[in-house]
């Protein structure tokens, strides 16, 4: 009799014992294969963090089989979610990501919800283990009676996980347990450092923190140095931007052969056309998070200096903040920011009137009152910018109009066989529609049809006796396997790019026009935060002190984001690696950000 008691408790010490070991192992192995990617050390430290998240669950409720399957149900439903999200954006998630649940469920009936064969296994794996758990007759109030005990253990382990939270966010622990920190690469990250080590080493980026030698005595003072140039223009033109989703030109990661040209306008304007601007902008980010692209055009600050993967518009804007449309504003402009989505997404609502913006309508309560032209699910491109054209002109007679539009059509995904287009281009060679040529060819005609689009608007501006700049440009290209076919074409895998080719991932075209005079500059390689700049002088007008200072930083430095950073005579460098060379830009920034009320008042 003695020996099936010990024999049982062993079987519940030993169910206890292995339970956070699988819990980590089943939840990697949901994402990636985790002796593939993870190394000892780190499945080790993962581990050890999963027995806190058990110790701090169980010891309140004393319960163990109870407790473990509690665990092992909310693990189960995070890595269920990590999958998907890896298979929607090539991501995982992050600590910042709670902000961003509104946009998430927005889209999410934009996606396909089949589980995969890996889902279907691992969470097979996980239903074991929870019958598993039911076998544990181990009940911790029979050994710490009273709950206020347990509670206090609990706390304990809870704080030395906050400790050993801190202590990987340390360069020794960097070095000692060759954490992967190369921030861009937030997919690497988590796959290379374990689901939960990569998660923690996150939570050090949810502030921001101050540059090396930051002084807020010497950033005013370099502010107050600064000379303003007077006002070089007397049209005070209206200013109307387009910020594209996910428009792209694929032909900056490799040849695409295809029948016909996907974006024969915008190619006509990079040929020197008159009155115009073009070039392409390095973006800070890819495949989403679409606010920093919003943050980088309207503030002329970068991602750079920024948390790696954070969101400004969810984590840093919550006071009146520079921006184009308050400076505008000031100078007499009505200010305007469209959308033709939901209002929960990113934090718009409140962010846009601490930018500056006198109005602003999205898709609920404005667009979906209205008969628009739909591309698949969303108002089309061409609708939505003969739209924009009716708001300015409608605002006309008051004076300026700054006009800042945020498109949907173009969302991701492109591989839903339903919601096929009509091809009007396609990619040449491919005989065989499977995911890889739906969503090439979708996206490419998705494209076809923007372009289309923005011709029609300048046709119309063309024709105006107003005054006007168009300002054109994409917030991001998309997630790299919607080219997997462009790679295959060009001997080369999304998974295997050389840095170079990584960085060029994040390249899309931009386009300042004019229905005027204005001067024409061709072949531009800069970064988001320094447009700003150049629709000003195209406008001729006067920049602002810290866009004076970033201006004279594009000089050495054409592109910083939080990718790239080029120097003036075509270097290129990893961000991350290149830090210590920009303090002084990251200084100013955290100026204008945190302790500058305002710098052209």
């Amino acid at each position: 009799m003695m020996d099936t008691k010990r024999l049982n408790r062993a079987k519940d010490w030993i169910i206890l014992f292995v339970t956070p070991i699988f819990l980590f192992y089943l939840s990697h192995s949901m994402l990636v294969d985790v002796f593939d990617n993870v190394d000892f050390q780190k499945q080790i430290l993962n581990v050890i963090f999963m027995y806190m998240v058990t110790a701090i669950v169980v010891l309140p409720i004393g319960k163990v089989s109870f407790g473990l399957r509690i665990v092992t149900s909310v693990i189960w439903f995070i890595s269920i979610l990590n999958a998907y999200i890896f298979e929607f954006r090539n991501s995982y998630i992050i600590p910042w990501d709670v902000y961003s649940v509104g946009t998430a469920l927005n889209v999410a009936d934009e996606f396909s919800f089949i589980p995969n064969k890996r889902m279907i296994v691992v969470t097979l794996l996980f239903v074991v283990l929870f019958i598993a758990e039911g076998f544990c007759k181990l009940d911790l109030a029979g050994t710490i009676r009273k709950i206020v005990y347990r509670v206090l253990l609990a706390a304990v382990v809870l704080f030395g996980s906050v400790i050993f939270t801190l202590l990987l966010h340390t360069r020794s622990a960097v070095v000692e347990f060759d954490i992967y920190n190369i921030q861009y690469d937030v997919a690497g990250l988590i796959a290379k450092n374990g689901l939960y080590v990569g998660f923690l080493y996150e939570l050090k980026y949810l502030k921001i923190e101050k540059p090396d030698g930051y002084s807020k005595s010497d950033a005013r003072k370099k502010f107050e140095d600064i000379k303003v140039d007077s006002v070089s223009s007397n049209i005070m033109p209206d200013i109307v931007v387009v910020m594209d989703e996910a428009f792209s030109d694929p032909q900056v990661n490799g040849v695409l052969d295809t029948n016909e040209d996907y974006m024969p306008f915008l190619h006509s304007l990079q040929d020197n056309a008159e009155n115009t601007q073009t070039g392409y902008l390095n973006m800070s980010v890819i495949g989403g998070n679409t606010p920093n692209s919003e943050f980088e055009f309207l503030t002329g600050s970068s991602m750079a200096f920024l948390p790696p993967s954070s969101v400004a518009f969810q984590q840093f804007i919550h006071k009146d903040t520079d921006s184009l449309a308050s400076y505008l504003g000031s100078l007499g402009y009505k200010t305007l920011a469209m959308h033709p989505f939901y209002s929960s997404g990113w934090n718009r609502t409140t962010v846009y009137p601490l930018l500056g913006f006198d109005e602003m309508y999205f898709l609920d309560g404005y667009f979906e009152n209205m008969q628009m032209e739909h591309v698949r699910r969303h108002i089309s491109d061409d609708a939505f910018m003969k739209q924009i054209v009716k708001e300015v002109d409608k605002r006309a007679s008051d004076g300026p109009v700054f006009s800042f539009n945020v498109t949907m059509q173009n969302h991701a995904s492109y591989g839903n066989i339903e919601e096929t287009l009509p091809w009007m281009v396609s990619v040449n060679g491919i005989s065989e529609i499977n995911k890889q040529s739906i969503r090439i060819n979708n996206y490419i005609n998705l494209i076809k049809l923007t372009d289309n689009a923005l011709k029609n608007m300048i046709e119309h501006y063309k024709n105006s006796d107003r005054p006007t700049i168009v300002v054109f440009y994409g917030d991001h290209q998309p997630e790299r396997k919607v080219f997997d076919i462009l790679w295959n074409q060009n001997g080369k895998k999304a998974s295997s790019l050389t840095e170079e080719e990584i960085f060029d991932t994040y390249k899309v075209p931009f386009v300042i026009w004019a229905n005027y005079d204005i001067e024409e500059l061709g072949g531009l390689d800069i970064s988001a935060n320094y447009l700003g700049n150049l629709v000003l002088k195209a406008a001729g007008i006067p920049l602002t002190k810290y866009r004076t200072f970033t201006d004279d930083y594009s000089k050495k430095y054409p592109v910083i984001s939080a990718i790239r950073t080029k120097d003036a005579e075509g270097n290129s460098y990893s961000t991350d690696d290149y830090l210590d060379n920009l303090n002084e830009y990251a200084c100013m920034q955290y100026y204008e950000m945190v302790d500058d009320k305002d710098d052209y008042e």
